[in-house]
């Protein structure tokens, strides 16, 4: 249950004016509060900013740092000394943990290069590890020395070993055993997903969902799952490299308070106005038939989670339970067996429907006059990481 907090006066305001501490850009002045201010985006250096704010005041933390690996992005680099990124992060995971509360948690997604520098980082800053998840997803990278580069890693932190929030009924899916056996013995709420992400599909440049402004844009579906798992409504929700706005887009939608930190004033902009068009959806129930967006969404992805196809699916009375159960678990509104079987077999023949692997029949495509899909592809790898100069001789003589 959410506990109640009494609404906290704004504290006396200052002007930072420094440079930010990761790539070449200095920051205009900026005045801050004390206090965060809910459901707001702020153009700022998320570390000075997180450091004017009083601790304990957020809930959930998703950070999506830049990688360090060349990539280009509006306001800032992302190809600097290993060294220099290793003690950036350091500081941006300490201003976090600072703003967390003590039952808070802590997820950050991170590439191959420095994983295991994010995992020691959080182990010396006192974070718990819960999970090290793995999300795998198809059509990366392609390579040509070395295998082609599937997933990101995903660290899940807690504040305090023992108190946190993890709402486990939000997440549950069928197993095997409702999917295969039909066991009435298994357990009827079903199971939770493993460590391993492999239903959440990257947003590609052709995709419905993609905003345009960001190279690096997370499925809103896996923040969802996130959200879920470890806040509750009304709880606030931090991403200090907010970027393409996804996290707090999920935030919202789920009623949840959203607060987003980056240093471009191009990605804050978007974000906003992709937030403008963005509703709590929390409440929202179904009405003469219709059901919510959210709710056909969060149905769709246990159709993804439980990975079996529709047409095994629908007659199967166990695993079906099991659907309509977590589903209403997760949108806040009671759905029947009878309603859940309707539902898909009204979205089993849309565009919105997934496509599991295997399940479409194969229909040879005449490559003499069928063209395929074209778009116009940016390139955001373009720059190599920055080795640190070597030192100087006097440099030499004054560590001797």
């Amino acid at each position: 249950m959410t506990e109640l907090r009494q609404k906290q006066p704004l504290g006396p305001r200052k002007v930072v004016d420094r440079p930010w501490s990761y790539g070449d850009n200095r920051m205009r002045p900026k005045i801050w509060g004390e206090w965060m201010k809910p459901n707001t985006i702020y153009c700022a250096d998320a570390c000075e900013l997180l450091d004017s704010w009083k601790p304990g005041c957020v809930d959930l933390v998703f950070a999506d740092p830049p990688f360090n690996i060349g990539y280009v992005y509006d306001g800032y680099r992302d190809d600097v000394p290993d060294a220099e990124y290793v003690a950036w992060s350091r500081r941006w995971m300490a201003a976090c943990q600072r703003v967390l509360r003590a039952n808070g948690s802590f997820y950050i997604a991170i590439g191959d290069d420095f994983a295991a520098d994010i995992r020691i980082l959080g182990r010396e800053l006192g974070l718990h590890l819960r999970n090290w998840i793995i999300w795998h997803y198809t059509f990366g990278q392609s390579m040509k020395a070395k295998f082609a580069r599937g997933h990101t890693h995903i660290f899940y932190f807690t504040k305090d070993r023992e108190l946190f929030t993890f709402n486990d009924r939000q997440l549950r899916f069928p197993s095997a055993r409702h999917t295969e056996y039909q066991d009435l013995r298994a357990n009827p709420l079903g199971r939770l997903p493993d460590d391993v992400w492999d239903e959440f599909p990257r947003v590609c440049g052709t995709f419905k969902e993609r905003a345009g402004f960001h190279g690096c844009q997370m499925p809103e579906a896996l923040l969802m799952r996130i959200v879920m798992a470890s806040s509750n409504p009304g709880d606030v929700v931090l991403d200090p490299f907010v970027g393409s706005g996804t996290t707090a887009v999920a935030a919202k939608r789920l009623g949840r308070r959203y607060v987003g930190i980056d240093i471009s004033e191009s990605y804050a902009k978007h974000t906003k106005e992709r937030l403008a068009a963005t509703r709590d959806e929390s409440a929202a129930q179904p009405r003469d038939g219709e059901w919510p967006a959210l709710h056909v969404e969060m149905l769709l992805q246990l159709y993804r989670e439980t990975k079996v196809s529709l047409a095994n699916l629908l007659p199967n009375e166990v695993a079906l339970r099991v659907i309509a159960a977590s589903l209403s678990e997760r949108v806040g509104h009671c759905y029947e067996v009878v309603e859940v079987r309707r539902q898909f077999e009204r979205l089993a023949d849309t565009k919105v429907f997934p496509k599991l692997p295997n399940d479409t029949p194969f229909v040879a495509r005449n490559h003499v006059t069928t063209e395929g899909k074209r778009y116009q592809r940016t390139v955001q790898r373009l720059r190599p990481r920055r080795e640190a100069k070597p030192a100087t001789a006097d440099e030499v003589r004054q560590v001797g």
